[in-house]
């Protein structure tokens, strides 16, 4: 039996697989041209170079984009052909750059793209959105919209957009114009509003200012008194001792003369020096209270002049104030507004804290916190105050005495001096049967 000869047939495994592969090639071919084809259709121009930065693929919309250089856009072409072929028939009319510059920045900028989408006017009324990525290969893709249709929408709509904010505008300054004259009458009653309102305020703070001042001068009038009365009696010694040395001056008529005017001299410097002290306290309280002036100053000595001022009315009242302030506390704010609130806080005690009572304990300490804040704190162990008269205590005109002489202006003026002026907080915390505590948080320096 004779054996096949192996050159004259291939083997049936080997054949299929051929076949196998040719099948394979063919459906792959087909593929690829379905698929080049989708990529000519797009609507998009699409542009592919490889590593060598040479064209790769061009489609059919990318052509229609850059007619100027359609003819060149096959395969092949080297990018830097296609910068300078642009250039040359289209670009040159664009910019001041020479061809060379012209074509090596577009080809650096081509190699190494910043991936970011660009808009630009490619003609009248024509505009292009490009897009230049870098493929995994090295190469470049670039895709190419035109969005002419779009810049004309946002144009037609910018143009409507101003067109109705033009009628927007008229109808806007129509209607201002009659708010304007609906308002007039409004904003002037607002005025006198405000101007009665600043009247009361301004009211409250002179009665404030009054009263201290009625204080101050009925401290002033013992003093001065009792140094009236001792000058008057000098005077009376002067003249007796006048007319009995022009006739005889004796040893002990000289000695109790002297010993008068000397124990005289001395009731009237003490009397004088004590009628100083509360003047220049006084002064120095208005002045506070007058400019409303930042100053450094003792916290204690501003206190003790608000005392010195209440005094007749502390004395006269059956309750009793405690202060507990160290000596050497400093601080840099406005103590005229402060002492305002420090009268309010006593005032408020004496008129609402004990009503019915005969007697009562106040207490006003002041201390540095963790923050270098300086905490006052005006606490009594009065009759306190009911949730409903709490929500309302820093509203202007609130008050619980309506009628009796409380206009609800104290503590509101109180509240706008801290938060406005002072830079702090007040709060209050009180129940009723155990007294009220009000707190009050201020900068100890404050800013000029």
């Amino acid at each position: 039996m004779s054996q096949p000869d192996s050159n004259s047939q291939v083997p049936q495994s080997d054949a299929e697989l051929i076949a196998t592969l040719r099948r394979e090639l063919q459906q792959t071919r087909a593929w690829q041209t379905r698929i080049l084809q989708a990529l000519d259709h797009l609507q998009s121009g699409l542009v592919m170079y490889g590593p060598d930065d040479v064209l790769v693929f061009c489609n059919r919309r990318f052509r229609e984009i850059y007619p100027e250089i359609a003819d060149i856009l096959t395969p092949g072409t080297p990018y830097s052909e296609i910068a300078r072929t642009f250039y040359r028939r289209e670009f040159h009319r664009r910019t001041e750059l020479s061809e060379d510059a012209y074509v090596n920045a577009r080809v650096t900028q081509h190699l190494n793209p910043d991936e970011c989408d660009d808009e630009y006017l490619m003609g009248p009324d024509t505009w292009i959105l490009a897009s230049d990525r870098k493929t995994s290969d090295g190469g470049v893709i670039g895709f190419r919209l035109d969005i002419s249709e779009r810049k004309r929408a946002e144009k037609l709509l910018a143009e409507t957009e101003m067109r109705g904010t033009a009628e927007l505008e008229q109808k806007v300054k129509e209607r201002t114009h009659d708010l304007l004259l609906a308002n007039q009458n409004l904003e002037q009653a607002l005025s006198e509003l405000r101007g009665a309102q600043r009247q009361l305020v301004q009211s409250e703070k002179l009665a404030s200012l009054g009263f201290l001042v009625a204080g101050v001068a009925h401290e002033i009038n013992t003093p001065i008194g009792n140094a009236l009365l001792v000058g008057t009696s000098l005077r009376e010694e002067i003249e007796h001792f006048s007319i009995h040395s022009s006739q005889k001056v004796t040893r002990s008529l000289l000695d109790k003369h002297v010993d008068f005017v000397t124990k005289g001299s001395d009731v009237l410097v003490s009397n004088l020096k004590r009628a100083g002290k509360l003047v220049q306290g006084f002064k120095q309280l208005a002045v506070d209270r007058a400019t409303e002036q930042q100053r450094v100053f003792v916290l204690v000595e501003v206190i003790d002049e608000v005392l010195l001022a209440m005094g007749p009315t502390l004395r006269r009242s059956p309750f009793k104030l405690d202060i507990q302030v160290p000596a050497d506390l400093k601080m840099k704010s406005y103590p005229g507004p402060l002492t305002q609130i420090i009268v309010n806080f006593i005032n408020n005690a004496l008129v609402h804290a004990f009503e019915g009572r005969t007697e009562g304990h106040m207490v006003l300490d002041a201390s540095v916190n963790q923050e270098n804040h300086i905490e006052i704190v005006f606490s009594d162990d009065g009759c306190g105050m009911p949730e409903h008269v709490v929500k309302h205590v820093f509203d202007p005109f609130f008050t619980t005495k309506l009628g009796q002489g409380g206009n609800g202006l104290g503590m509101h003026i109180a509240y706008n001096i801290v938060t406005q002026l002072l830079g702090g907080t007040i709060s209050v915390d009180t129940k009723i049967g155990r007294g009220t505590s009000w707190r009050l948080v201020i900068p100890s320096e404050m800013c000029t």
